[in-house]
């Protein structure tokens, strides 16, 4: 089959992401699949190396965490060329071959651990990975830059073979350097990339684990091929297509009457925008989890979906008979605030297993002030022992109604696309799994957030 059959085969918009330590193959592997799939290939790791060079150039120490990120957010760093393989442009100049040097390798660690750096380079490649169709390569690729990929590979190899490949890769741009000095490079490397605060070197929930130590390039590209056809074949036969109807999405009677009603209530008095509602278009059952402002975030929140939504309720608005009773017809879960009990827990499952949906406020409670708090690991543990795609939702303005009513503030439900988790059920390390996971959808939720505000 030549390449460019092959290439017709997979969806425009899809986006592979490669993670994995350094010297692992990462960079090769994805610019060959790229070009295998006809997609283009986005380098994140020579991203950080542009903004160490930078840094180096202007005599900035890589530790200054302030100066590093001022600078991040101010230099022309552009990301271009002919496809699959793309190019790096600082100041309109191509630095292909000057961000591979070994100054560059030393000080682009301490560079990439700076939490200012990563937002502005995390906003550029979300950027470029909203036109989809790409391959991205890095170590946070799938983890915190696009958690959503329909496809996440994860690269090991051990040490050694890691430091032949830098040695090869230095030697064919002109660089002799000693392998002992790279093998302790990498591995001082992957002490930095796996500890730091922002960002940590992990393997993201649901991503295909290749060891590279004895594949050739071929191999692996030829392995990591034929998973990512599976899926998207997977992903495709999901998608609802135009004048479909969508089995997820049936409501029974007076849920759909009331469901018409609260969404254009909202829309009409309090001015509700909701974008995203194309993530929705699959023949599968989510799990939605939003971020938590108000006591009205169940209803402008899930009523903004295209199906019924079961959600969780504090079991004190239970203990008036009627309207505890009208509550559940429109299916809210009674839970306790300070922890969810095995009876809960056992419903949701059930209700998950039936193939309906649930709203989760993954911070436990609200937000007054509006801002993110950090997600509990519930989440993770929910979505990966029910094996269901969690949908990201981020809702503003809904603590600020009386704003939103004379139309001095908005009230907006942003939808994100699936975060698939089917091919990572539970195993041996579950318990770092569901913290992976959470900490997943919130790095998507958070991305959102800014999204949805710019």
């Amino acid at each position: 089959m030549n390449s460019r059959r092959r290439a017709q085969e997979v969806p425009l918009g899809l986006i592979v992401t490669i993670d994995g330590p350094a010297g692992s193959g990462k960079s090769t592997t994805a610019a060959l699949l790229a070009e295998r799939l006809g997609l283009t290939y986005l380098d994140t790791g020579a991203m950080y190396r542009a903004v160490a060079l930078a840094a180096i150039r202007r005599g900035i120490d890589p530790d200054n965490e302030a100066e590093v990120a001022r600078l991040a957010g101010t230099i022309a760093l552009e990301v271009g060329g002919e496809s699959p393989r793309q190019s790096v442009f600082l100041d309109g100049i191509n630095i292909d071959r000057e961000i591979r040097t070994p100054e560059v390798s030393r000080a682009v660690s301490p560079v990439s651990r700076h939490d200012g750096v990563r937002r502005a380079m995390v906003r550029i490649q979300r950027r470029i990975g909203a036109r989809g169709g790409i391959v991205a390569e890095g170590r946070d690729t799938g983890s915190v830059v696009f958690p959503h990929a329909a496809v996440k590979v994860f690269l090991v190899a051990d040490l050694d073979a890691r430091a032949r490949r830098r040695f090869e890769q230095l030697r064919s741009l002109g660089i002799t350097e000693d392998i002992e000095a790279i093998r302790e490079n990498i591995r001082a490397r992957d002490t930095m990339d796996a500890g730091r605060a922002n960002s940590p070197l992990v393997r993201p929930v649901g991503a295909i684990t290749v060891d590279t130590s004895h594949l050739s390039i071929a191999e692996q590209v030829d392995e990591i091929e034929r998973a990512a056809r599976v899926e998207t074949e997977r992903i495709t036969r999901l998608a609802v297509g135009a004048g479909e109807e969508n089995p997820f999405a049936a409501m029974n009677l007076y849920y759909r009457i009331t469901h018409l009603f609260v969404r254009g209530f909202f829309r009409v008095v309090f001015g509700l925008v909701v974008s995203g509602r194309e993530h929705l278009r699959y023949r599968e059952n989510f799990i939605f989890a939003s971020n938590h402002i108000s006591y009205a975030d169940s209803r402008a929140v899930g009523y903004a979906f295209d199906r019924e939504v079961w959600f969780l309720a504090k079991k004190e608005l239970f203990r008036n008979r009627f309207f505890g009773g009208l509550i559940r017809r429109y299916h809210a879960i009674p839970v306790d605030r300070e922890e969810i009990e095995r009876k809960t827990m056992k419903q949701i499952f059930e209700i998950l297993r039936a193939g309906h949906s649930i709203l989760m406020f993954p911070e436990g409670t609200r937000s007054r002030d509006g801002a993110l708090r950090e997600f509990k690991p519930g989440l993770g543990f929910t979505a990966l022992n029910a094996g269901v795609s969690i949908i990201p939702v981020y809702v503003e303005g809904t603590n600020r109604l009386g704003a939103c009513l004379a139309r001095r503030a908005a009230l907006r439900v942003a939808i994100g696309p699936p975060i698939r988790i089917a091919a990572n059920p539970p195993g041996a390390e579950k318990k770092n799994d569901y913290r992976v996971l959470t900490r997943m959808v919130e790095s998507e939720l958070r991305m959102l957030r800014d999204e949805s505000q710019a």
